[in-house]
């Protein structure tokens, strides 16, 4: 995955969530419909329809599902927070013996079940959109399944100016943190927002029963660290690191001084940071010399980690 940053990130004052779940409608998948579908998510998919000639007869194709919900995009009760996350599910069109791969795609019309023709998410002027984060959990049926994940930005013309992409290639049977940073093409304001998750992905075959869970997608590192960090001592993002990460002060931690201690999975220290957390800005550590590893990073009792590339 390219990790080459088109943008400079400064000491990021975290915002009110209201207004960063704007950006992602519906990212938390907290609005369920009846019909449990997901608010603003869907795959489009139409049934075939066979016209016997001689009699003028319809004959439907019979599908199975990958769960048991009618439907390749729904509601599940399994979130990694909140009440509920996106689940997307492989099916089988037993009539033709072919794998439906199943993806959702964010669009702007809360009246609709399926995307249909869709014109992508509008994007306010002061929106910020600088990378795609979520949680997910990944149950492949087969060898060959994977996922990915991809957000595109359209200028005011519907010309594509970035695009921010992630492949999901082993099982994660707990949710786990990916992101992606947007690569911009060219510069201007983005005027529109795609977010597609898909298991038919190029170089994979998509196996029957398939799954892929998603939640609490962001499209801004202030984000994450609103939802992630408002209830611990202090969090660390990107939790898969190349340069740098950032911490920020969680609500059980006072602001103040605080000395970093971050040591390999042998217990090595590796590193040692003295750094201000005042109120809700991030500070950056730079990790740029640490070896491709899992590290653990301590302060005042409490440890977390992180991932370096």
């Amino acid at each position: 995955m390219k990790r080459n940053y088109l943008f400079a990130l400064t000491s990021l004052s975290i915002l009110a969530l209201s207004s960063l779940h704007a950006q992602v409608v519906n990212g938390n998948f907290e609005t369920i419909k009846p019909n449990s579908l997901v608010s603003n998510w869907g795959m489009n998919y139409s049934i075939p329809v066979s016209i016997d000639v001689a009699t003028g007869e319809n004959t439907t194709d019979v599908i199975a599902y990958g769960s048991c919900m009618p439907a390749f995009v729904f509601g599940t009760t399994d979130p990694h927070s909140g009440d509920y996350a996106m689940q997307i599910s492989n099916g089988l069109n037993m009539t033709q013996n072919q794998v439906i791969a199943a993806k959702a795609e964010i669009f702007n019309d809360a009246t609709q079940d399926f995307p249909g023709w869709n014109a992508g998410v509008p994007l306010a002027a002061a929106d910020q959109v600088t990378m795609l984060g979520f949680y997910y959990k990944f149950f492949p049926m087969g060898e060959t399944d994977k996922a990915s994940a991809e957000l595109v930005l359209l200028d005011e013309n519907g010309e594509e100016m970035g695009r921010a992409s992630a492949l999901i290639t082993d099982a994660a049977f707990n949710y786990t943190y990916l992101y992606a940073p947007v690569q911009l093409t060219h510069q201007g304001t983005p005027a529109y927002m795609y977010i597609r998750f898909s298991m038919d992905v190029p170089d994979a075959t998509p196996t029957f029963g398939s799954t892929l869970m998603i939640d609490d997608v962001f499209v801004n590192f202030a984000a994450l660290s609103e939802t992630q960090f408002e209830t611990s001592h202090f969090g660390v993002y990107p939790t898969l690191a190349d340069t740098e990460i950032n911490v920020v002060r969680g609500n059980h931690s006072a602001t103040g001084s605080y000395q970093f201690t971050i040591t390999n999975l042998e217990g090595k220290t590796v590193q040692q940071i003295n750094t201000e957390l005042i109120g809700d800005n991030a500070t950056r550590i730079d990790v740029s010399a640490l070896p491709k590893g899992i590290y653990l990073i301590s302060a005042n009792g409490y440890t977390t980690k992180f991932a370096k590339k």
